[in-house]
């Protein structure tokens, strides 16, 4: 089964950058940058076609990626976004431009997570019929987690995310399975000013779509200088 997948790397990523520190997607983490670790993750799950969002000043982002060969086609977009719905939004819509129902595999840039952890994850949720399916990991990994609660009988329905569902023993780990039926939503989204993706996946939630989690390995979302070190130990425990 074909599978198409994308990557939200558009953000200025300033908590994590310093005055000397590269562009937040060419960060390296185990001598490998995060753009590279992430498409490697999304590669395992064997897509045709990635695409990429970043930002009008990161087209460094691109030609560092392009310099190197990859087993799937590369698709860039290249527009400064307000936020990181609109992101999400874009990639969502540039996927879904060739009539393909989904589920796509998209992931922030900032994601690291065990070898084979997409791959398992997308064919899982490939058996899910949810709008949008969220990888799950533990809270405790991350700054601000997007807490989530899953349905205490199926164990895979969303209930609540956000504050509505803090504390938690899931949150968002950054990457997801997304059907193109959320873009209904997506006009109205953006005249309503909605701008962090957690918001709108708390109106998804909110309007009836169905959201499911699938708890998945740990994973470490890289956003602040601190994270590095914590991705670094992270890699040398999960080599073990």
């Amino acid at each position: 089964m074909s599978l198409r997948a994308g990557v939200i790397a558009a953000g200025r990523g300033d908590r994590l950058r310093g005055a000397a520190q590269p562009l937040k997607p060419l960060v390296r983490i185990g001598g490998r940058t995060l753009v590279e670790r992430v498409l490697t993750s999304i590669g395992e799950a064997g897509p045709s076609e990635v695409v990429l969002i970043i930002n009008e000043a990161s087209t460094e982002v691109r030609d560092h990626v392009s310099s190197r060969g990859w087993p799937f086609e590369l698709r860039w977009i290249v527009e400064t976004t307000p936020s990181s719905m609109h992101s999400f939004l874009r990639v969502v819509e540039t996927l879904a431009d060739t009539g393909d129902p989904g589920p796509f595999l998209i992931s922030t840039v900032d994601t690291v997570a065990p070898a084979g952890s997409y791959a398992r994850f997308i064919n899982e949720a490939r058996r899910h019929d949810a709008a949008v399916t969220l990888a799950l990991t533990a809270p405790a990994s991350d700054e601000k987690p997007l807490s989530v609660r899953l349905d205490r009988l199926d164990g895979r329905t969303v209930t609540a995310i956000g504050d509505a569902a803090a504390p938690s023993e899931y949150a968002t780990a950054g990457y997801y399975a997304v059907r193109p039926s959320i873009l209904r939503e997506a006009d109205e989204a953006r005249r309503d000013g909605l701008g962090a993706l957690r918001v709108f996946l708390a109106r998804l939630l909110a309007r009836g779509y169905r959201l499911d989690g699938i708890p998945s390995p740990d994973s470490i979302d890289v956003d602040r200088p601190p994270d590095v070190e914590a991705a670094e130990a992270f890699l040398r425990r999960a080599s073990l």
